[in-house]
């Protein structure tokens, strides 16, 4: 009950403006987890092999990649308020594109390349935001917040959008199920900046036309030493994420043979767990440290993978799924705060970028390897090459981190 206490005293005392921005986060965590139960069966339901998906799927994130570097100059020459509204709009309209125009592969790809971009103009934003409303005592608890919120939502969505589908499925057929599922979504984003458009993001430098334009070099001279070494961690995840994630709803689907509801029903399970994690992460940091939380939850995440990496029944599927996402995630908050703290206040908008940068990137590659290997190979190879990137970004973490004695102190 004192977690309870905490979460909702931490989202009481965040502000108006977080919470705002909190809502924007939670719409937008939907729709994510509706794309990630659904959008993989749709292109399955529609004819298209693990190898293709995968291509689209690595199209999306590595649109993620372009816009991290872009997304910097696009909210510095917009303003926040009107790069974000801007982004939801175009992953609305970008979304029903390659959802719905499936007879020209040129369109489904370029709108997927699109849609990445979008959509990573309100990732790099988040970070910043935070740190900008919040200070030292209060960041760790907002960032968990966020990260509860984004869980709870992906959690609703998964286990939501999985019965749309086979609702949808009952009146016209398995397509018709996840399209309309999907449009469904993506129509919802429509909503998110009408709550941006009511948010004080206070007094922003816009940059004007003849004001100096960044260049790579900008990017390159706010970075530190450290920074650098970070971004290997992100290259790493990323990798590991997208060889296996993107997958996760056909691999559960075609290797258990069950129906969309009990696929969204699982990866639903695996995000309340998640949110489990999310609300007790601030007090476990501040009894062992920062540090050890984030060393020790991704280590012991991994024999869960491997578990998943082989048939077993849809208990032990679910229970495995569950403990991964909850030990592999829940320090997410605690790696972004100390993450911001990397470079100096004026560079963290910079400093999301690249983190994006990085994560996305790589995660492309890693989407578009894993369709291969599953078709050349099994469904099962990627997961053992993901276990070798995790291992290796947890070496990353304690070199970057563990120095500094101020993560390592328990307060």
């Amino acid at each position: 009950m004192s977690i309870l206490r905490d979460f909702f005293g931490t989202l009481k005392n965040a502000g108006s403006n977080v919470r705002k921005f909190m809502f924007c986060v939670f719409l937008n965590g939907v729709i994510m987890s509706a794309l990630n139960v659904m959008l993989g069966i749709h292109y399955k339901n529609i004819g298209l092999t693990e190898d293709v998906i995968g291509t689209l799927m690595a199209l999306k994130t590595f649109g993620s990649a372009i816009g991290a570097l872009s997304a910097v100059v696009i909210i510095e020459s917009l303003g926040t308020r009107k790069a974000l509204t801007a982004s939801f709009i175009t992953m609305a309209l970008t979304g029903f594109c390659y959802v719905n125009i499936t007879s020209s592969m040129l369109i489904m790809q370029a709108t997927s390349l699109i849609f990445g971009i979008a959509q990573v103009v309100f990732t790099v934003s988040q970070a910043p935001f935070y740190k900008n409303n919040s200070d030292d005592k209060t960041a760790v608890g907002i960032f968990s917040l966020n990260f509860v919120i984004t869980n709870l939502a992906m959690f609703s969505g998964s286990y939501v959008f999985g019965y749309l589908s086979d609702g949808f499925a009952l009146m016209g057929g398995d397509v018709f199920g996840s399209q309309m599922a999907l449009n469904i979504g993506f129509a919802a984003l429509l909503v998110a900046p009408l709550a941006i458009n009511r948010i004080d993001f206070g007094k922003e430098h816009i940059r004007k036309k003849d004001e100096k334009k960044l260049r790579l070099k900008d990017y390159a001279n706010a970075m530190t030493k450290d920074a650098w070494m970070y971004m290997m961690k992100k290259a790493l995840i990323g990798m590991g994420a997208g060889l296996v994630i993107p997958y996760f709803s056909v691999y559960i689907k075609y290797s258990l043979n069950v129906s969309d509801s009990v696929v969204g029903s699982i990866i639903a399970f695996s995000q309340f767990g998640t949110v489990l994690g999310g609300l007790l992460i601030p007090s476990l940091s501040k009894r062992f440290g920062r540090v050890k939380m984030a060393v020790f939850c991704q280590l012991i995440s991994i024999p869960f993978l491997y578990s998943i990496s082989y048939t077993q029944g849809i208990m032990m599927m679910a229970i495995s799924f569950f403990c991964r996402n909850t030990f592999m995630n829940m320090t997410s908050p605690l790696l972004q705060t100390m993450e911001m703290d990397l470079v100096a206040p004026e560079n963290r908008t910079i400093m999301s970028s690249m983190a994006t940068l990085a994560d996305s990137l790589f995660r492309a590659l890693g989407t578009q390897l894993g369709g291969i290997l599953m078709v050349k190979i099994s469904y099962e190879f990627p997961y053992y090459l993901t276990i070798l990137t995790y291992l290796l970004s947890t070496v990353v973490i304690y070199v970057v981190f563990g120095r500094n004695k101020k993560y390592s102190e328990l307060h």
